[in-house]
């Protein structure tokens, strides 16, 4: 079965997003060229940041990521300072290109487009004002030409009146936190939660006391209208405490040990008895180094 591709995996071009490079950063995104056949992308427009800073074109094929935070490229700065700002072929779309809809009178302006993370073929755009004074988030299956400029698609009224508003990361962030907060059997897990919204995707990371409680964190975020996925990252105390205890069994160097794993939001604390300093140094090694351990008390004797 063929793996569905999720939103957080697509690379997302915001037009005014800074490039970042391996040893700077250097000018912000103006222009994405694609091929209008494919629909894939080819290149991008950056434009220096310097007095009188050339707009220069780059191979897509240097861009390591694209996300709200910037565009991570492989070219050193002075590699983009040399690149060609001549134009390459292909129709070129920037943050003033029209969104037009065919099936009615919509039309909008051009703010995002994402992009498959393999083919880099463009899988959603989203579009300013083709509803009044909303951004509006428009699949590839919509999409029916694009040319210089220009994107024409296909979205009967009906749809495209039903289709949920695009929200900025900004507002949704607060109202991801305040849902959170707005949950009581959740309180004494905030201090351990880092949720963050990037490109209408929430990521839940941290800590929280179990694993019942992860799933109820993510539900009510779920419940904030517009976001587009939920990646639920928490770690469960009970979890962490099942995996960590079967970790130590499984190393030489604690195998067989009374050792007693005590998570709480995170924090390990050790208990039992071993034989010598030796085996309580591993254990405390063990569980230093893994995956959602925060710290470690040491009760070991």
């Amino acid at each position: 079965m063929r793996k569905l591709t999720s939103i957080s995996e697509m690379q997302k071009l915001h037009f005014g997003s800074k490039i970042i490079c391996d040893d700077g950063d250097d000018g912000f995104l103006t222009q994405v060229i694609f091929d209008p056949a494919a629909h894939g992308i080819t290149h991008i427009g950056v434009k220096q940041r310097r007095l009188f800073g050339n707009t220069v074109y780059l191979p897509y094929d240097t861009v390591i990521n694209a996300t709200g935070s910037g565009i991570t490229i492989r070219p050193k700065l002075a590699e983009v300072a040399t690149a060609s700002s001549s134009n390459p072929d292909g129709v070129l779309l920037d943050d003033k290109s029209t969104v037009e809809n065919s099936a009615s009178s919509a039309r909008g302006r051009l703010m995002l487009i994402a992009l498959h993370p393999d083919s880099k073929q463009l899988t959603y755009l989203v579009a300013h004002d083709l509803r009044p004074g909303q951004d509006t988030l428009i699949r590839a299956e919509y999409i029916t030409e694009i040319s210089t400029g220009h994107i024409k698609i296909n979205v009967p009224a009906a749809t495209l009146n039903a289709l949920a508003p695009y929200r900025p990361d900004s507002v949704l962030q607060r109202e991801v936190e305040a849902a959170l907060f707005d949950a009581t059997p959740l309180h004494v897990d905030l201090k351990a939660i880092s949720a963050y919204v990037l490109d209408g995707v929430l990521y839940l990371d941290g800590n929280i006391s179990s694993s019942l409680r992860a799933d109820i964190a993510r539900d009510q975020a779920m419940g904030v209208s517009g976001l587009l996925e939920v990646k639920n990252n928490l770690v469960g105390d009970d979890r962490l405490a099942s995996d960590l205890a079967m970790a130590l069994g499984r190393d030489p160097r604690t195998r067989d040990l009374p050792i007693g794993v005590y998570p709480r939001l995170g924090v390990v604390r050790l208990s039992g008895a071993v034989h010598n300093s030796q085996q309580k140094a591993a254990a405390e090694e063990i569980a230093r180094n893994f995956d959602g351990v925060r710290s470690v008390i040491n009760d070991l004797l």
